[in-house]
């Protein structure tokens, strides 16, 4: 008896001439095969074209565009930040890019890319620039699905697989790997790959791995690594913190204002944008409106409370929880649907229990309402506020000590159809107030509260305001102009927060090779942390600092990130510490971290300053390098230091 086994069949396959002959010898009869003549990614392409314009006739030149090979050479490369001696490794052969370390740069490279006809829509120009294919949608496919989909594909066991992903740690990396060197033959065009991920979030789930094998089966290293990139929406890849030179750049392809693609951007995404602007001109713009359940991002704080220099002046109290905005829309049926949208507008509705039914219970049409979730823990001292790493604990069942989930609302953007985002703070309030006060009677599933606060005549009404705030056991105060408009995804310099301790959101850009062999030591001993440096619209982080000493779970986590979310750009660096020089590698610019620190040091003979003794309170998973705090908020800093 010969027993076959999956190295006989992958064998077998490999010695055929093709797929008929290997079928037919395990039982099929090749007249009976229906194989299709398209490629199964190009039929769901086209019929998805067709299903959009049922009159539109679908040519197949419509995929005619540069290879896919050639858009991840010429653009994903560069922009994914990978050295040349990392790419070379991954895709085996000579890799030689264009950096695009500096703003200008990157300037050309987005120029270059608009401007050049190359068989691509705008629209999908931008996607190509933001890593992604979906325009705003998930793609429904997550690490675990594409292990699956290559354990169909290689035909490998999936212990095997996991024991090369954990060797490897990048799954984009795994997927190169077990691909052809380059594919020579039948290259994709970049057009049809677009077009066809485009698809996936409508698909079945047995659909979808239909596709991906259909597109892999004809990609190279490079084209599997950057697919996988794309599938994943992957860090790293993209413009994510690039926001104002993508807005110059799509204003002055259609001759608008920066400014109106700015704030148009705001409250939607850069894909919509361009497709609005594609179809209906700079009239368009005048569409894009606040509206509820359309998420955005809120206005931010700056950093400073002794920058105070307009009087009188709102203080409430700094909570210190999670930002959330909160969306309410009915219709005239007496429906009602509910959204709770963080920073970077992700709904977390469903993670806060009771808070659905509390926001529906707003005597109002629709509104959309900004506040804090926070929370209070008693202990043996007595109630005391929560953390936000203890209410992040709590949202997912890994509490420490049980949390008391409240809400707290200090502004209202947008109520029974009229948008309030410019009027004045003084009269935002009172429209939240009259929101609120029938509810502030009762009891709603999740305790809601108005955030508290008093007018401040003078420097001294600020100080002790902090301090009562601080006796209450909370973060701090934020500081705001009553006649202040509403600044959406803007760092309005009109609100100054101010904490006791000095603290900072900075980014991690590397890690330095730990010198310890202890068990619970990791590959990093530290971490280089930087701000950003803005520069004629674009972005870029400048080093301040390293940190070390972080606490095993916190270690781990940040390392898990770098590992799993592909981090690692492959360049070298050496950095100067007590026990001498050691070695580290760069990572791209995506974990934040919320640093506190004694000071700032400005160095002899470069003049750049640093953080005295840095130390990593918290990962902010809730932020993005786009909102972390600049080189000029750490100047700014250092002169308020310095003078007092």
């Amino acid at each position: 008896m010969k027993i076959i086994t999956e190295f006989d069949v992958q064998d077998w396959y490999t010695a055929g001439n093709d797929l008929a002959a290997s079928l037919k010898s395990i039982g099929l009869q090749s007249d009976d095969l229906a194989l299709p003549e398209m490629p199964y990614h190009l039929q769901v392409a086209i019929a998805a074209l067709a299903k959009e314009d049922p009159t539109a006739a679908i040519p197949i030149e419509r995929f005619s565009s540069i290879s896919f090979f050639s858009l991840c050479k010429g653009l994903f490369l560069p922009l994914s930040g990978l050295a040349d001696q990392r790419a070379t490794e991954i895709f085996g052969f000579a890799c030689q890019s264009k950096s695009i370390a500096s703003t200008q740069a990157s300037i050309q490279l987005v120029e270059t890319l608009l401007n050049t006809e190359i068989g691509l829509s705008f629209c999908q120009k931008i996607a190509c620039l933001l890593g992604d294919p979906f325009e705003g949608r998930r793609s429904m496919f997550r690490r675990d699905s594409l292990l699956r989909l290559l354990q169909s594909v290689s035909l490998q066991a999936r212990s095997d697989l996991l024991d090369e992903l954990t060797h490897i740690g990048d799954i984009a990396i795994v997927f190169a790997k077990h691909a052809n060197l380059v594919k020579l033959e039948d290259p994709l065009t970049a057009a049809e790959v677009l077009a066809a991920l485009r698809t996936m979030p409508d698909l079945s789930t047995t659909n979808r791995y239909e596709l991906l094998r259909s597109l892999l089966s004809r990609c190279g290293r490079m084209e599997a690594y950057y697919l996988v990139k794309l599938v994943l929406r992957s860090a790293g890849f993209g413009f994510e913190y690039q926001g104002q030179l993508l807005a110059a750049a799509i204003a002055k392809q259609f001759n608008v204002t920066t400014e109106s693609v700015e704030h148009a951007i705001a409250l939607t995404d850069p894909i919509n944008v361009a497709r609005v602007l594609s179809e209906h001109g700079p009239e368009g713009l005048r569409a894009i409106q606040l509206k509820p359940l359309s998420p955005v991002r809120p206005a931010l704080a700056s950093v400073g409370g002794e920058q105070i220099t307009k009087y009188p002046v709102w203080v409430e109290r700094k909570y210190d929880g999670i930002r959330l905005l909160l969306h309410k829309a009915s219709d005239i049926t007496g429906s009602t649907l509910c959204g709770a949208y963080t920073r970077n507008r992700k709904d977390w509705l469903e993670l806060i229990p009771g808070l659905d039914r509390t926001i529906a219970m707003f005597p109002a049409v629709n509104a959309i309402v900004d506040g804090e979730l926070f929370g209070t823990i008693l202990d043996m001292e007595g109630p005391r506020p929560a953390s936000v790493y203890e209410v992040f604990a709590m949202l997912q069942g890994e509490p420490v000590r049980p949390v008391t989930l409240k809400f707290a609302a200090f502004d209202l953007l947008y109520m029974n159809n009229v948008d309030l985002t410019r009027q004045p703070l003084h009269q935002r309030r009172a429209a939240l107030s009259s929101l609120l006060s029938p509810l502030l009677q009762q009891a709603t599933p999740l305790p809601l509260l108005f955030a508290e606060g008093q007018l401040a005549n003078n420097k001294e009404d600020v100080n002790r305001f902090f301090l009562h705030f601080r006796a209450q056991g909370y973060e701090g105060i934020i500081a705001k102009d009553l006649l202040g408009a509403y600044h959406v995804a803007t760092r309005d310099p009109s609100w100054i927060k101010r904490k006791p301790e000095i603290t900072l959101d900075l980014v991690i850009t590397g890690g330095t090779m730990a010198v310890t062999s202890k068990e619970s030591a990791g590959m990093f001993g530290s971490y280089v942390i930087s701000a950003r440096s803005l520069n004629a619209g674009g972005v870029a982080f400048e080093m301040v600092g390293d940190v070390a000493g972080l606490d095993v779970v916190r270690d781990r986590q940040i390392q898990n990130d770098v590992m799993q979310r592909g981090l690692l750009t492959g360049r070298k660096f050496e950095r100067q510490s007590a026990s001498g020089t050691r070695p580290g590698w760069e990572f791209l610019p995506q974990i934040v971290v919320t640093v506190k620190f004694e000071g700032i040091i400005r160095e002899n003979g470069t003049g750049k300053l640093s953080l005295r003794d840095p130390k990593i309170a918290m990962i902010r998973v809730d932020k993005t390098a786009n909102e972390a705090d600049t080189t000029q908020a750490i100047e700014e800093l250092y002169l308020n230091q310095s003078l007092s």
